[in-house]
């Protein structure tokens, strides 16, 4: 196999001005200045950092390429219509600035660059986090033209890379609502590839704005941990080059690859990757002055396969997206699949003891409690009239939060407040406040979208959820929901000839919105939701401490979901919830809710003897393995999406002296395709982060009958392992491991 990582080291001579390089951890890169100032990549991968100049700078791939005329053939990163109608931008190296993180880990650097003829300035913004090896990178656009300056282009991020001709990437795309997460590895195939998330306000139902990338060959041969240090639990360099990719932002993104190959025989291809916020159909009017800050794309370089991605991720991601990374997050009972609209109040208080037996912490009542004028019976009606019915709840939401709080279980409600319906009151006092252009506004799910650019708006969407919490002393939690994308966009608070602006002007309101509620209620857990899983960035996470992974609650979906998603975020910010989907049986459902912030949306009064049972017993597992599940680090073992065994799946989280291993049999087992030979389970489940000289306590349920305890020798997990034990489908283990004082 060719060595493309070494390739990235490319060569070069010495010019006037040293290069500039960041080290990112595990891996870095370096950036070269030619004699016009121009910005060149001398290097990127384990060693690019380190990259010698043995050439000229002008001889490498430009590190952030502009519509310049030097490549007419390929995209480019950065497209600028500029005040007086010129359509080249030509950006030279004006300074570089490293600064300490405020965290003290790490550095940011800025390197600014500006137009060779206009007073246009290109900032790139690196920061670092050695510990993790995650890399944050974004640029800052700001100009003094005479007038206002249209960027047609705005890419965040433009590595170039050599690939093997058999290099892949994997996305997550799926069908839409209830498919997210879907698992896609494609080849990196010649030409221009775009990885699209369109909706605006729920791009991620459609894509995750993620990507895994193996320059180096297939994405299986770089799927699942091999071995580990036994000193640091660091994962080791096996060879199989893996990078990750995240767009931190809450509206439409993009991850575009393009793919050209060299004339030279056996030359490895060229791939150029862009990333950040889409300009489809957004060009974006920039005043004099005015400042634009694109996304962050944070990205990762794993010589480790994608354990060492997903290493990365994890790290980085509790050290700087989640909110209190240390608090662990609660079991939540949701009445929403029990009741849907259809409850009172005497109806919910009965949920609320029944919680309370179950001995979960928090009880979240969903949609359907408020609407006076135009109840909130069904879909069509209500949202936005944020009181009470006093119909169905004759107390308000105070009589269930105290009643709740009696019982020793927190309270928390369900909001939309970014939408309403045209049959409300507020539709009926405001029909100004919906995002429309011209034409009359479609409905989508029997709703509108109200404008986050108009002030008074944000102010309004902020007071709803202070003035629902404030209804309900003691609420604790509160579920953030978005249940349709922007299909008209048109802003009043806009000029006509900025309306495009909206496509990115709307993400930068909504999270100041989202600011100012979390700074107002900094004690308030709050899930976010977007008809599932159409918010899931690490943008928009910032504000928020878990997200509805997605409305796709099936157990054998959420499986491979979850397997997904944890690529790129920790089991923590996963809500899996306990279900009817699919119609399951109760032990195997909660066994695969609890690998994510386990909860439950079950009808707590309708559950046989046998699924009460079942779900009693997770419950304690739940409190016995939520800090390990939550916090702890993750190794693969089996996949249910690639490879011979997809009909299985097992992974474990390791947290201090204590291991939980989770293992699932979907379905038959199957064949290895192209085979004729009998079905095989997936062999033993070798746990390589262990002690060898400890004795291990072990204890193992189906959360049916089998419950047994042992004592276990260390040195056996850690090379025969844990023999596969499931055949039928339908079925799981889970295993807690812990060392023996």
């Amino acid at each position: 196999m060719p060595d493309v990582a070494g390739q990235q080291r490319t060569r070069s001579t010495g010019g006037a001005l040293e290069p500039i390089r960041v080290d990112a951890g595990s891996w870095g890169l370096s950036w070269a200045i030619d004699g016009d100032g121009r910005l060149h990549q001398l290097g990127v991968g384990p060693d690019g950092h380190r990259a010698s100049l043995d050439v000229d700078a002008q001889w490498y791939p430009y590190a952030y390429p502009t519509l310049d005329g030097t490549d007419p053939f390929r995209p480019p990163a950065l497209q600028v219509t500029h005040a007086d109608g010129t359509l080249s931008t030509r950006l030279s190296l004006r300074s570089v600035e490293r600064h300490p993180n405020d965290d003290g880990h790490g550095e940011h650097v800025v390197v600014r660059t500006v137009d060779e003829l206009f007073d246009f300035t290109v900032e790139h913004h690196l920061r670092t986090h050695p510990d993790s090896g995650v890399l944050e990178q974004w640029v800052e656009i700001v100009h003094e033209e005479a007038g206002p300056v249209t960027v047609l282009a705005h890419d965040s991020i433009s590595p170039f890379l050599l690939v093997a001709d058999d290099a892949e990437y994997v996305q997550f795309g799926g069908a839409g609502w209830a498919d997210e997460w879907r698992w896609s590895t494609d080849a990196l195939t010649i030409g221009s590839t775009v990885l699209a998330s369109l909706g605006g306000v729920q791009p991620h139902l459609q894509r995750s704005p993620c990507l895994l990338l193996s320059p180096t060959g297939p994405t299986s041969l770089a799927g699942l941990t091999a071995a580990a240090d036994g000193v640091d639990g660091a994962l080791e360099s096996d060879g199989h080059h893996v990078l990750g990719f995240s767009v931190a932002w809450g509206g439409n993104a993009h991850l575009s690859l393009d793919v050209r190959p060299k004339a030279e025989p056996g030359a490895h291809r060229e791939l150029r990757i862009r990333a950040g916020a889409s300009a489809l159909g957004a060009p974006y009017r920039l005043d004099p002055g005015q400042r634009m800050v694109l996304p962050s794309v944070a990205w990762t370089w794993s010589s480790s396969g994608s354990d060492g991605v997903t290493e990365a991720f994890h790290r980085w991601s509790r050290a700087r997206v989640l909110r209190d990374p240390e608090r662990i997050r609660p079991l939540v009972v949701n009445n929403w699949e029990a009741t849907f609209f259809d409850f009172d109040q005497h109806r919910i208080l009965g949920l609320i003891d029944r919680t309370a037996e179950l001995g979960a912490d928090v009880f979240l009542l969903d949609d359907g409690w408020f609407g006076t004028v135009h109840p909130r019976n069904d879909d069509t009606r209500g949202l936005g009239d944020w009181d009470p019915d006093v119909r169905k709840l004759p107390g308000g939401l105070a009589a269930l939060a105290s009643a709740a709080q009696a019982r020793g279980v927190r309270f928390g409600i369900w909001v939309e407040p970014e939408m309403v319906n045209p049959t409300s009151e507020l539709y009926e006092a405001h029909p100004d406040w919906v995002l429309r252009d011209a034409r009359a506004p479609k409905e989508h799910r029997n709703q509108l979208y109200l404008d986050p650019l108009q002030p008074e708006v944000r102010d309004f969407e902020v007071d709803v959820v202070s003035r629902t919490l404030a209804s309900a002393p003691g609420t604790s939690y509160l579920k953030w929901d978005a249940n349709r994308p922007i299909t008209d966009p048109g802003s009043r608070a806009l000029a006509p000839d900025r309306q495009a602006n909206l496509w990115f002007d709307h993400v930068v309101a909504t999270w100041e919105l989202m600011d100012r509620v979390a700074a107002a209620h900094p004690d308030v857990e709050l899930m976010l939701c977007a008809s599932g899983g159409g918010r899931v960035d690490h943008g928009t996470l910032r504000r928020f401490h878990e997200f509805w992974t997605s409305d796709n609650t099936d157990p054998v979906a959420r499986v491979r979901m979850q397997w997904a998603c944890s690529h790129f975020f920790p089991a923590a910010t996963m809500a899996a919830h306990v279900t009817r989907w699919g119609e399951r049986p109760m032990a195997f459902a909660c066994a695969v809710a609890l690998s994510g912030r386990f909860g439950v949306d079950v009808d707590l009064g309708a559950l046989s003897d046998s699924e009460r049972a079942a779900l009693t017993r997770s419950v304690h597992v739940a409190r016995r393995t939520q800090e390990v599940v939550q916090r702890g680090r993750l190794r693969r073992h089996v996949s249910p999406v690639d490879g011979d065994h997809r009909s299985s799946a097992a992974w474990s989280l390791s947290l201090g002296e204590r291991t939980v291993v989770f293992a699932y049999q979907l379905d038959t087992p199957t064949a290895a395709a192209g085979t004729e030979q009998p079905p095989t389970s997936p062999g033993p489940i070798v746990l390589v982060d262990l002690d060898r000289s400890a004795s291990y306590d072990l204890r193992c349920t189906d959360l049916e009958e089998l419950d047994e305890s042992s004592v276990v020798d260390g040195g056996d997990l850690v090379t025969a392992g844990l023999e596969w034990p499931l055949t039928e489908p339908l079925t799981a283990r889970i295993w807690e491991i812990s060392r023996r004082s």
